[in-house]
């Protein structure tokens, strides 16, 4: 929620904006992390990508993506990529258990994986025409994405699962 009125910078659109106290704003997280400006290829599962720098000449006010600017820390933050890249978000408002949940998650993951097998159950993927939002999306995908505030699986997550 913005405490003063402020002018944010034009970025891509064709004019600044004004931010009026008391406003509440809304990033649309998913859309700027799969934005081509920022991070070519973006729906390409590519984790070699947080190790090269990046900057679009097409976008000369965004600082670009160094991996040098996450040296020694756990993951890629707001500020090695000038705010185009924010798992947690940024700033003074930036989840403050962010490096714990981090670990959590990847120690939880890894005791997972390491006693169970994963499966999608092709019994439960559904052949749907149209996506969450009525235009067709990704449909050969069997999870399938929707974003609003927060991102789901337009079908859920069937999974068969075994003991290792």
């Amino acid at each position: 929620r913005c405490r003063t009125e402020d002018q944010l910078p034009k970025g891509s659109g064709d004019r600044p904006a004004t931010v009026i106290r008391g406003m509440d704003i809304f990033l649309a997280l998913y859309n700027i992390h799969r934005d081509e400006r920022f991070w070519p290829n973006p729906d390409k599962f590519d984790p070699e990508r947080f190790t090269r720098p990046y900057k679009n000449p097409d976008v000369p006010e965004w600082g670009g993506y160094d991996p040098a600017r996450w040296a020694n820390k756990l993951y890629p933050n707001e500020g090695s990529a000038d705010f185009a890249y924010l798992p947690f978000g940024g700033g003074a408002r930036k989840c403050v258990g962010d490096e714990f949940a981090t670990l959590e998650a990847t120690v939880t993951l890894a005791m997972v994986l390491r006693r169970f097998n994963f499966e999608f159950d092709e019994s439960k993927i559904k052949n749907d025409k149209i996506g969450y939002d009525g235009m067709p999306a990704n449909l050969e995908h069997p999870v399938g994405m929707r974003t609003g505030a927060t991102i789901h699986t337009r079908n859920g997550l069937h999974m068969k699962i075994s003991h290792r």
